[in-house]
């Protein structure tokens, strides 16, 4: 049998060779660990920046929009104006059923107004008060349609709404 060797001067140990190779590893472990973080980061960050630009595409033509509807508001009293024997109105009303087309391709619908609801700050504006055998607050006549661009208020509906007790009708 041959003598094990003995280890060379300056050679490591198994011990410490076995403690070297564990300390990589838990470095590796936390390089890994770091990398995986940061990449999830990246991942989330590249969504909330994707869902930050959708919506800013859906509203970039907000503002186009809102100065449009008084376009709207036009053919409105303009169909209106004409009676209905007039064949300028059947004209009038296609126009504007393309106009409106257009708008909701690009989000735009009405808020509905229901005669007898109750008052909602949120998508209506009281633009006077009458007397009425109703609730206080409930809603008489739409005055002028409100609208929302994808699901948001741009122009709330103007409304007379019914009077409190013993108040003074109010015109704004």
């Amino acid at each position: 049998m041959k003598p094990s060797p003995e280890p060379t001067k300056g050679a490591p140990s198994a011990e410490d060779t076995a403690a070297k190779l564990a300390a990589a590893e838990r470095a590796r472990d936390e390089y890994l660990e770091g990398w995986k973080r940061a990449n999830a980061d990246l991942a989330n960050y590249k969504k909330e920046e994707q869902e930050r630009f959708a919506t800013l595409a859906k509203f970039a033509n907000e503002g186009l929009v809102a100065d449009l509807l008084s376009v709207l508001d036009s053919f409105d009293l303009g169909t209106a104006a004409l009676d209905e024997a007039n064949p300028a109105k059947h004209g009038f009303r296609m126009i504007q059923a393309q106009f409106l087309d257009i708008l909701k391709r690009q989000g735009l619908e009405p808020v509905r107004v229901l005669r007898g609801e109750q008052f909602d700050p949120t998508k209506h504006e009281a633009v006077g008060e009458a007397d009425a055998d109703r609730p206080p607050g409930t809603i008489i006549e739409e005055v002028s349609r409100g609208y929302t661009l994808n699901g948001k208020i741009i122009r709330a509906a103007r409304v007379l709404i019914v009077k409190e007790k013993g108040q003074e009708p109010q015109e704004k």
